[in-house]
């Protein structure tokens, strides 16, 4: 039996029943309403406080800009949901195709589209900050949407420190203590750090604590007959924090059976304190409680298996590479010594206040037994489960980055040390608490405390992804093979090479250019209007925080728990500042400059596009861009230039042009007809050019597609010729109708009746009523990867043109009229028609009844 069971301890007093602190402090005797809300106007105060201070401090510490692959990969499946209710990540599916298999961050559908691996719990998430930044674009705010999913997580883990601190109530312990306990968490381990990251272990975090929690409150909540057990909102809450922690990471279900284990331990001993002492009746109460836990899983894994067979065409698929190496293969002996003792990835290296947790766990097991037991459970699972991993190091990341869920847990324990000499009394009268406690917080806390908030400020300063190369120069490495040696650092004796040392040698070597902070730039740009909102918002904040740990001890409460100011002050102020924060944060140059280069080929897509077009890009450097500005729905296919090599790019790309009227191409960097760029070799077999342009460093190239009914004309018998080049038009194919802004997909069959002695080109025209070209090509053979003299005599060959009609073009009839030109002779002749003399041939007349509406 726990202590708790020995002596019972109070459930935090709920709104309406609970202790009146200003009647404790004053001695006065308010009513019981007054004494409820004076209580929680000063606890959700305080809550309000802790989140907005920690949600501050993670935005002012945000680099604003992703760090890991695996970043990106969760980014694209929240930006597919979002834009088009879909959950491929195609736009970045270049990934595939990297040093490792066991690098891939995704796995290709039956159809070739890309799906990420990673579970679907924190993209869906992440669809909040997705929605709010997207209306902030849409009132005008020069916001990035990338940049406003980046502060989802410090948005997630203030949270997971406010329902720390309810955690803390539950057990019965102070309010006072609930704040440190989230200032603990939030600021002093490794949750720092990665709330700064779009990774899914904030989520898993957050999910597991909020499971633990509903536990706990179905345990401490007191249950007068079976008929309250049954209904208990908190077991509700426990299946959804399961089913968020397995929706994060299918793996949790272990996790989740121990906290499981809790819930029924729990579930037994209260049927039998208030049910009949039937056994099947106490059978029966206990199952009814813990249906709705087992509903949430049952969601759960069927949501699960449907996101599977979506992506994957099988339920039970998740889209790890277990045939390529990725499992649990590892010798758990050293993924042990590395989560917990190496310098590379040790957890108490890179959060030292965890080893006050390893003593403060004894005292809390004795006051909390089953909670304390299950706190053990956890962490042996979890870090054997990752000991085991195959890259149990978690790639290029910050400390033991599979640990991060345990962060929570690791600090409850703490709550002893701070409380421990105690003892809780329930005045019913009032529902009043008093607790005498040990006043001194031991210094050896403190100094742990304070050193591993100083670990995770440098982890936040500098960017750590810098020092991980690094450390690949230091210790062997094989580039073509980056996990053939393992992790770096793994011996005591490479302390000096530890990541925790390694930031404070970067900030040595050059700490601008390393810097990690969205309001500094390597160029020694500083952001002044961030840094002071952001000083002033913290510095308001942490104030208002002294004054309310002082309202603790007062005989009157400050602020007064009747006024809203203090409220609304505490949810203003971190909201101002993340605007602020986003405003400025947009500027950076990895996103490019507005109305320059692929911002502007972005806004002419926006613009121009037509709603079933699509998004070609060979700019795998570049995909943050629009990531962060591209504000349409048009699908992204983002590859590079040997892609094609792969059959799933062709599966893909084939289905597109099928599919979609238009395809928009952007390259960076590359030449047209770049012999290398199988991407556009291909288009140019499969696709229409249109319109070709340079924007800077980036180029547009508009296709159109042979989508829809088309008209075939043969047997043409027209030749084109000059002195030296004879071309037989044998044939050709257009869309029996058109209508302007879509792109005319013209099909040009034609022979060469003998080699041809110069590099003709051609030219297709659309002409208006008046005569006049509305909208033109001049293109050679296959869009210039091959020229008229290299091409065979007497083949059948096609050349495929696209006229990008205006979107005002106005009602009439138009021709459409092509032919070749000799750029090798003076003034480029135009080669005529045998029969008729022209120099270009009718092809057909369209007529225009209206313009259409975009």
């Amino acid at each position: 039996m726990s202590e708790s069971q020995k002596t019972p301890l109070p459930s935090p007093p709920q709104i309406g029943e609970g202790a009146d602190l200003g009647a404790r402090r004053s001695g006065s005797s308010p009513t019981l309403g007054e004494a409820g809300r004076g209580l929680w106007s000063h606890r959700i105060l305080g809550m309000l406080l802790l989140a907005g201070l920690l949600y501050s401090v993670y935005t002012f510490t945000n680099a604003g800009r992703f760090h890991i692959i695996d970043e990106v990969s969760l980014y694209g499946v929240t930006e597919s949901v979002a834009r088009r209710g879909t959950v491929d990540t195609n736009a970045i599916a270049w990934t595939q195709w990297v040093n490792s298999p066991g690098e891939v961050l995704g796995a290709f559908g039956p159809d070739g589209d890309v799906f990420s691996k990673k579970g679907p719990g924190p993209a869906f998430a992440a669809l909040r900050a997705y929605g709010v930044t997207w209306a902030g674009r849409a009132l005008g705010l020069k916001w990035g949407l990338l940049q406003g999913v980046l502060l989802w997580n410090g948005f997630l883990t203030a949270l997971t420190a406010v329902l720390l601190w309810l955690t803390v109530l539950r057990l019965g312990y102070r309010d006072r203590t609930g704040m440190i306990m989230g200032l603990l968490f939030g600021l002093g381990t490794i949750a720092w750090p990665y709330a700064n990251h779009l990774f899914g272990e904030p989520l898993s975090a957050f999910s597991l604590l909020l499971c633990f929690y509903g536990i706990v409150s179905f345990h401490h909540k007191e249950h007068k007959e079976h008929k309250e057990i049954r209904k208990s909102p908190f077991v509700w809450v426990a299946g959804l924090g399961a089913g968020l922690a397995i929706a994060t990471v299918t793996a949790y279900a272990v996790l989740v059976g121990i906290l499981g284990l809790l819930l029924a331990y729990y579930a037994v001993q209260a049927v039998w304190t208030t049910s009949p002492p039937s056994p099947l009746i106490r059978l029966q109460h206990t199952t009814f409680c813990l249906l709705p836990f087992a509903f949430c899983l049952l969601i759960c894994f069927s949501l699960l298996g449907w996101y599977n067979a979506a992506r994957f065409g099988d339920f039970l698929s998740t889209g790890y590479h277990f045939d390529s190496g990725e499992g649990f293969t590892t010798p758990i002996l050293q993924g042990l010594w590395g989560l917990l003792g190496s310098p590379y990835r040790g957890v108490f290296w890179h959060t030292p206040l965890f080893l006050a947790s390893l003593f403060a766990l004894i005292p809390f097991t004795r006051r909390h037994r089953a909670e304390g037991i299950t706190i053990i459970a956890l962490s042996a699972a979890l870090i054997g489960l990752y000991s085991a991993w195959w890259m149990w190091w978690g790639g290029f990341a910050w400390g033991p980055r599979f640990l991060v869920p345990l962060g929570p847990f690791w600090v409850l324990p703490l709550a002893a040390v701070l409380e421990r000499d105690w003892e809780i009394e329930r005045l019913r009268d009032f529902g009043r608490q008093t607790i005498s406690q040990s006043p001194n917080l031991p210094i050896s806390l403190g100094i742990l405390a304070f050193l591993s908030g100083l670990i995770q400020l440098a982890a936040v300063t500098v960017n750590y992804v810098n020092y991980e190369i690094q450390l690949r120069d230091i210790f062997p490495t094989d580039w073509a093979d980056p996990l053939k040696f393992g992790p770096p650092a793994q011996g005591i004796g490479d302390f000096a090479a530890s990541p925790v040392i390694g930031q404070f040698r970067l900030m040595a070597q050059d700490f601008l250019a390393n810097t990690d902070l969205a309001w500094l730039r390597a160029d020694g740009t500083i952001l002044w209007g961030v840094v002071l909102t952001g000083v002033v918002v913290v510095g308001f904040l942490i104030g208002l925080i002294v004054r309310w740990f002082g309202n603790e001890n007062r005989a009157t409460p400050i602020p007064n728990p009747q006024s809203p100011i203090p409220l609304i002050l505490a949810l203003a102020a971190p909201l101002i500042f993340v605007g602020v924060w986003l405003n400025g944060a947009s500027t950076d140059p990895i996103y490019g400059a507005a109305d320059v280069g692929y911002r502007a080929i972005l806004s002419e897509i926006e613009r121009d596009a037509g709603a079933d077009d699509a998004i070609v890009t060979i700019a795998p450097f570049h995909y943050q861009i629009p990531m962060n500005w591209y504000d349409g729905k048009l699908p992204i296919f983002g590859y590079a230039t040997d892609s094609m090599d792969h059959a799933e790019a062709v599966n893909v790309l084939s289905r597109a042009v099928d599919e979609h009227e238009g395809i928009w191409f952007v390259t960076a960097g590359l030449p047209p007809a770049d012999p290398a760029n199988s991407v556009e070799r291909w288009l140019a077999d499969h696709a229409y050019k249109a319109t070709d342009g340079w924007y800077d460093d980036f180029r547009l190239v508009r296709y159109g597609t042979a989508a829809g009914d088309r008209i075939g004309y043969f047997d043409l018998d027209h030749v084109l010729t000059d002195d030296a080049n004879r071309v037989e038009i044998t044939g050709f194919d257009v869309p029996y109708t058109i209508q302007a802004r879509q792109v005319l997909a013209v099909d040009l069959h034609f022979r060469l009746t003998e080699p041809a002695t110069h590099d003709l080109r051609w030219f297709v025209q659309m002409l208006g009523p008046d005569g006049i070209p509305v909208a033109m090509l001049d293109t050679g053979p296959l869009d210039g990867y091959t020229t008229f003299s290299t091409l065979p005599a007497g083949e059948e060959l096609t050349e495929k043109a696209g006229l990008a009609l205006s979107a005002d073009l106005p009602p009439g009839d138009y021709r459409l009229i092509a032919g070749l030109y000799n750029p090798g002779v003076e003034g480029s002749p135009r080669l005529r028609s045998e029969r008729w003399g022209e120099d270009a041939i009718t092809l057909r007349v369209f007529t225009i009844s209206k313009t259409p509406s975009k």
